[in-house]
């Protein structure tokens, strides 16, 4: 792989007036991601947005003595080309220009552990071939805590407004495939290293090709799209289903996808493939959708396991078909039947809360399974498998902090509230924690 530099050079200035002053910058970069850290003599008030034609992301620190930014300077990143800075409304602006239309993100940490106030830039989208570089900083000072990304799981309640889908025995498809999808969505934002986005969460008509769309422009690593079946010629066929995008309906899908540059630069993470031939795009969206596909296969098959321990399937192996919602060669996809209101006991079933639980709980249990082995790059869930061997129950007790806590395992306190998804320092009485134990 090659090796490339990543430089940040910054001559600072003594503050003249201003409320803080630049004092360091540092960077790194991955294959997903650009990083840029910009440390202050105190708290910045800032704001962000984002221009294009070109790609520039514009951040104003209202607060910042505008002197002490003149001098940065960057070398071999692939997102950003350049910084620029200028005073303005009494403070500065800086502005990264970019290489591509790439996801950002700035966010600011508060000083903590000897490490001065920052404001952390992100400039998102995958590079190939891109080496993971460590920053080199001007001046020597601990890194802060990294910011680890979360795996976005976009669930799709099937039907909805002037669609209800199927009906029976007083149970309407559109409604309880949405009660579902909502227990689903909150088990999935109570787990740290997932968040959760709900196509709809009221009872609203969606197109179908625009359910994977909002997806797509959630970041979503995985698409579930909720239903439940109907089959009145006879009412005994009951049970669970889950399918992915057959070939045919992927190759057919493939085919719209190559008429269109844009969706092929969507591939390539954001980047401009500039003209390409036909035949380069192709690889690329070949590549793209066999890898869905074999993901997709690979989840539906861990849901079916879970579905099998908490009621009866009907098709006992994974379903393949052409269904719209499926038709992503960018994305993962699974279309999961919970049952059939045609049969009594599964409308029943659908509609009781504790049943639908169970079934929130399989289908979580299902997608996490395939992402706790798999994780994507940059993902907390990523970092929690790469450092942490195994874990070990911790009840709270009278006299115990979190650092005392973290201090008894060998672990920093950041690590552990990251762990346990705590956003504060506080913890109670009784409380029980997760504590990461390395790998030998």
């Amino acid at each position: 792989m090659r090796q490339l530099a990543f430089f940040w050079i910054l001559c600072a200035l003594p503050s003249l007036g201003w409320a803080i002053g630049l004092e360091t910058v540092r960077g790194s970069v991955t294959q997903d991601s650009s990083r840029v850290v910009l440390e202050f003599s105190g708290p910045p008030t800032f704001s962000y947005f984002d221009l294009d034609n070109p790609e520039r992301l514009v951040v104003d620190v209202r607060n910042l003595n505008p002197q002490t930014a003149e001098q940065i300077r960057i070398a071999n990143d692939s997102r950003i080309s350049r910084v620029r800075s200028s005073s303005r409304d009494g403070g500065t602006r800086l502005v990264f220009d970019l290489t591509g239309d790439y996801r950002t993100n700035v966010f600011a940490l508060d000083p903590t552990g000897g490490v001065a106030a920052r404001l952390v830039v992100d400039v998102i989208g995958y590079v190939a071939g891109e080496a993971q570089v460590r920053d080199v900083p001007v001046t020597d000072t601990p890194e802060p805590p990294v910011q680890k990304r979360d795996i976005v799981i976009a669930v799709d309640p099937g039907h909805g407004g002037k669609d209800p889908g199927a009906s029976s025995y007083g149970v309407v498809e559109k409604e309880v495939v949405l009660e579902i999808s909502k227990r689903i969505a909150r088990r999935f934002q109570n787990e740290p290293g997932y968040r959760a986005i709900l196509t709809r969460s009221d009872d609203r008509f969606i197109k179908l090709s625009d359910r994977p769309r909002k997806a797509r422009e959630a970041g979503a690593d995985f698409f579930v799209s909720i239903h439940a079946d109907s089959f009145p010629k006879n009412r005994n066929v009951r049970g669970f289903g889950v399918f992915a995008l057959s070939l045919r309906g992927a190759n057919s899908e493939l085919s719209k996808w190559l008429q269109n540059t844009e969706n092929a630069e969507d591939l390539a993470g954001g980047v401009d493939l500039g003209d390409v031939d036909d035949d380069t795009r192709q690889v690329l969206l070949n590549m793209s959708m066999d890898s869905a596909i074999r993901i997709s296969k690979q989840a539906g098959e861990g849901l079916l396991n879970e579905f099998r321990r908490v009621g009866r399937v009907h098709k006992k192996s994974l379903g393949l078909a052409n269904f719209v919602v499926l038709r992503n060669p960018d994305m993962p996809s699974l279309l999961v039947e919970t049952g059939f209101l045609s049969n009594r006991s599964d409308a029943e079933r659908l509609s009781n809360a504790r049943e639908q639980e169970k079934i929130a709980e399989a289908i979580f249990r299902g997608i996490t399974g395939y992402f706790e082995r798999n994780p994507p790059a940059n993902t907390y869930v990523a970092w929690r498998k790469q450092n942490i061997g195994s874990q070990v129950t911790v009840e709270v007790k009278r006299g115990d902090s979190l650092s005392l806590i973290a201090a008894r395992y060998g672990l920093s306190v950041q690590a552990l509230k990251e762990f346990n998804g705590l956003d504060s320092d506080v913890i109670r009485l009784g409380q029980t924690l997760e504590v990461p134990v390395a790998p030998r």
